[in-house]
């Protein structure tokens, strides 16, 4: 969390130190329609962006950046249709797939300017981020960016799904999610999966000191939305036991 705040910090520096910056909102699929798969896309990406219950795409941009990342949304009505979601996104050929769940009812923000529209219901997100365009922006880009240190170019956010688990589509005790699927606790992924920053290298290095200090204590949640951030935290700890009963 701490690495994260820190480069949420330097993405802000960053942008208000860059002149005539512009940001905005690209739709990238419409309901009903099948949305185009890009070439630096998995191939077997195509039927989770395609499923019938995605509404939209949304592709939020800010000048200056590879903008890189999509997100679509899904309009579920039971946890058979999120399960299915998860069949397909087990199924993409790529080393990290990762779901996300989320206390939330609905997602708010999605990007840089982009807000989640308010008329959809919206219980699933599926985020993908393309490796091709961010090599290709790392190379042209001035280095130092702003106030920004690149070690190496910036991992593209893997095939992802945000799950929002106070939805009422949303069943925790009856998720079939394979091990292959790295599932953590967490809001929809925006930027990059690593920035390669160093101050990023700094923060992960000094997490990992014995002394490190402990994280900052989060805010405190509504009741309803503390009481299905317990719920999560404990379907983590029962998946982790049955993955790992060692542990």
């Amino acid at each position: 969390m701490r690495v994260q705040t820190a480069f949420t910090l330097l993405l802000l520096l960053t942008i208000t130190g860059t002149a005539l910056a512009r940001g905005g909102t690209s739709p990238v699929a419409s309901q009903g329609q099948p949305a185009y798969i890009p070439d630096g896309w998995p191939a077997d990406v195509e039927p989770l962006v395609n499923d019938p219950t995605r509404t939209i795409g949304l592709n939020s941009y800010f000048s200056g950046w590879p903008n890189d990342v999509n997100q679509y949304l899904y309009d579920v009505k039971s946890t058979e249709d999120i399960n299915r979601l998860i069949k397909n996104l087990a199924s993409i050929k790529t080393p990290l797939k990762q779901i996300r769940l989320c206390y939330l009812e609905q997602p708010q923000h999605l990007g840089w300017v982009t807000q989640a529209p308010n008329d959809h219901n919206t219980a699933v997100v599926f985020t993908i981020g393309d490796q091709s365009r961010i090599d290709q922006w790392y190379k042209q880009v001035r280095k130092p960016f702003g106030v920004m240190e690149f070690t190496a170019a910036p991992v593209a956010i893997p095939p992802t799904l945000t799950l929002f688990v106070q939805n009422e589509s949303v069943e925790l005790d009856k998720l079939e999610i394979p091990e292959t699927i790295s599932v953590s606790a967490g809001y929809v992924p925006t930027v990059f999966h690593r920035s390669n920053t160093t101050l990023e290298k700094a923060q992960i290095e000094a997490a990992k000191k014995p002394n490190a200090k402990p994280a900052k204590k989060q805010k405190k949640l509504a009741a309803a939305d503390q009481k299905v951030a317990d719920q999560i935290a404990k379907f983590m700890e029962q998946r982790q036991q049955d993955i790992d009963p060692a542990k």
